[in-house]
């Protein structure tokens, strides 16, 4: 199971590779048109209250409400074995998971760091144990790891 999934990226920095997006347009409007997987997408209403931020959150508080949502619409009842096993199915191995948020440059936490790519990561490191790292991809295949923040403590909170 663990060569199902190679990575995360973003659109930008992946110019090779078996890349799936979990966007909810597939990545269309950032001129991705490759294989997606929209199951993973964060719901439109859910996008949308953290595109205006309507209550004027701080960027934890906001992340924090984005990953409690998130998890009971998306991650609270999906079984990440079925989910592994699907992807290997629909897609084979060595998938990197696509959105559009640029990585981030260091372990803060802040509305222009994140992305739900990572989330998915995490919940399914927790749920696993396979590690998936933030990676960028050049065109000949040249491979860069980034470091990401830690969003494993918040998913543990609403896992119990």
């Amino acid at each position: 199971m663990k060569n199902i999934i190679t990575g995360t990226s973003c659109y930008q920095n992946c110019k090779s590779g078996n890349t799936v997006s979990i966007t909810g347009d597939g990545g269309n409007a950032w001129g991705y048109f490759g294989p997606s997987y929209k199951k993973l997408a964060p719901s439109w209403k859910l996008y949308e209250y953290w595109r205006d931020n309507p209550d004027n959150l701080s960027d934890m508080e906001l992340i924090e409400y984005y990953i409690k949502e998130y998890f009971y619409h998306r991650l609270d009842n999906l079984n990440t074995k079925e989910l592994l096993y699907e992807f290997k199915e629909r897609f084979g191995e060595n998938i990197i998971l696509l959105c559009h948020e640029l990585p981030s440059d260091s372990k803060n936490m802040s509305k222009n760091s994140f992305c739900h790519r990572r989330v998915d990561a995490d919940f399914i490191e927790l749920t696993t144990g396979i590690v998936i790292p933030e990676i960028s991809i050049t065109e000949d295949g040249g491979l860069t790891y980034h470091q990401q923040p830690d969003y494993k403590p918040m998913l543990r909170k609403l896992m119990k």
